[in-house]
């Protein structure tokens, strides 16, 4: 169902621009910061991710394709962590005619495979509080949860 494919330096640089507005968006809603103050720590969170483009160690990014039609569905971008031999999956994307038909899923099961074969023991995320559909799917697939922050604003 589902198919990885590294995504190319163009494809990369329109993935940069999306994210950097998509991140900052949501950190915007979820963490009281003005829509500048969170671009301007999304832009800094990638420079430093990336610093190396698609050549940074450690750091993966992929289309999500469907393995049927060949149409890309979406994206995921994860890193290791190797003191911890750890996978952290900073980003899965399914774009919005996509979603709810098991890509998701799909593509969590995916990688859950690669990773185990290749060695990894387990697998990190971070899921926005408002982010319910998310949080199920990853629920069932079996994650559990490691903390919890809250905020209260005044």
């Amino acid at each position: 169902m589902i198919h990885l494919n590294l995504l190319t330096e163009q494809e990369f640089k329109e993935y940069q621009t999306f994210m950097i507005s998509d991140y900052a968006l949501e950190i915007t809603k979820n963490f009281n910061l003005s829509l500048q103050s969170a671009l301007e720590e999304s832009e800094m969170m990638m420079k430093d991710l990336w610093k190396d483009g698609l050549f940074t160690e450690g750091q993966y990014l992929y289309k999500i394709k469907d393995s049927k039609t060949n149409e890309k569905v979406g994206i995921l971008w994860y890193g290791l962590i190797p003191e911890i031999n750890q996978a952290y999956v900073y980003h899965i994307f399914i774009d919005d005619l996509y979603r709810r038909k098991g890509y998701g899923k799909g593509t969590l099961e995916k990688l859950q495979s690669m990773l185990k074969q290749s060695g990894i023991d387990s697998i990190g995320l971070s899921v926005f509080g408002e982010n319910e559909a998310a949080y199920q799917l990853y629920k069932k697939l079996g994650y559990k949860n490691t903390r919890i922050s809250m905020e209260f604003i005044l």
